[in-house]
């Protein structure tokens, strides 16, 4: 009846079972292919890469999507609205991350800390960002609630770590081919990619708390209650 919850009956600590994993190694596999195929460039390259991304992320939500989700289960910011706030806030987050490289190569603080990372941008490096800004953030709000922090700047700080040792530990050394902590491109270079990911995350976080804070959330409430 209206103004009564509904109970679904589904715990809400259930944990994840052999599925999950191996549905969760997929989208590792298949995400570090389609960045791979990304950086490569070219119009064939970028669609897989899209297409392999894509791929990533409806197997990671295929692996948490039998987790108990809703209002009841989640409190004030249910799945979906964390999923659309994620990738609005990873679009943005890309789009700071583009300019802080411009800022750091019109004022020459990449120069003045031997940094060796590309500050001109192409129209299709602008894109490539605004791709793996839509996957972290989806990323980031698919996770909110396991990242450790008691606000949004102490998760988006969370987050950025685990962005900053994807790039520094996996893509500069057996991507690019730029050394550990992408030492080939300069010493300082791991400063930079710490901060501007920091930035970048705290920015994305803060649409996702920005959505708790509106009088509308859950979205889902008025389904379920």
């Amino acid at each position: 009846m209206q103004g009564e919850a509904r109970t679904t009956g589904i715990p809400a600590g259930r944990g994840l079972d052999g599925t999950a994993v191996i549905l969760l190694a997929v989208t590792i596999v298949l995400g570090l292919a389609g960045a791979r195929l990304l950086i490569m460039g070219g119009r064939s390259a970028i669609t897989g890469g899209i297409l392999l991304l894509i791929g990533a992320l409806a197997a990671e939500a295929v692996a948490f999507g039998g987790r108990a989700w809703g209002p009841d289960v989640e409190g004030s910011l249910d799945l979906s609205s964390r999923l659309g706030l994620g990738v609005l806030g990873g679009i943005l987050a890309g789009l700071l991350h583009a300019l802080l490289t411009l800022f750091a190569g019109w004022t020459d603080i990449a120069a003045w800390l031997g940094s060796g990372i590309d500050v001109q941008l192409s129209a299709a490096d602008w894109g490539v960002r605004l791709l793996h800004g839509v996957a972290w953030g989806f990323l980031l709000g698919l996770t909110w609630r396991l990242i450790p922090g008691a606000d949004f700047v102490g998760k988006g700080l969370g987050f950025s770590l685990v962005v900053s040792a994807y790039v520094l530990l996996v893509r500069y050394p057996f991507v690019e081919g730029a050394g550990f902590l992408g030492i080939h491109l300069g010493l300082f270079t791991s400063v930079l990619v710490l901060i501007g990911n920091a930035l970048a995350a705290v920015l994305a976080a803060g649409v996702i708390a920005w959505g708790a804070r509106s009088p509308d959330r859950p979205v889902s409430q008025p389904l379920v209650h």
